[in-house]
């Protein structure tokens, strides 16, 4: 399954994919930046991306351990920022209730 993230909570990630939603506003290196803050990727962006700085992007990445690669990056356009970010609070809401309607299960 592939997670949602932000520039906060990608930092604490270390397995599996995400999809990260942020402003590429640095390219050496690549730097992210959200409503949460920045990161920096640790890694190249994919071959052959048509990348332009400040530019809206919806990045794929793949964790394995401490390293990972950005395998795809889609531009989107910055009116759509807003939606993306009530795509993840709801994303993070539904996660939350699914965990605790687990936990009530096994502890009835």
């Amino acid at each position: 399954m592939c997670e949602r993230d932000d520039c906060t909570s990608i930092m604490s990630r270390r397995l599996g994919q995400t999809i990260l939603c942020a402003y590429l506003t640095d390219l050496t290196p690549p730097t992210l930046r959200d409503h949460t803050g920045t990161f920096v990727l640790k890694c190249a962006l994919p071959a052959n991306s048509i990348v332009e700085a400040n530019d809206l992007y919806l990045f794929h990445l793949v964790f394995d351990g401490e390293k990972h690669k950005c395998t795809r990056m889609t531009p989107i356009p910055k009116l759509l920022y807003p939606v993306y970010r009530k795509i993840l609070d709801d994303y993070r809401k539904s996660r939350i209730e699914a965990l605790k309607a687990m936990n009530a299960r096994k502890s009835s």
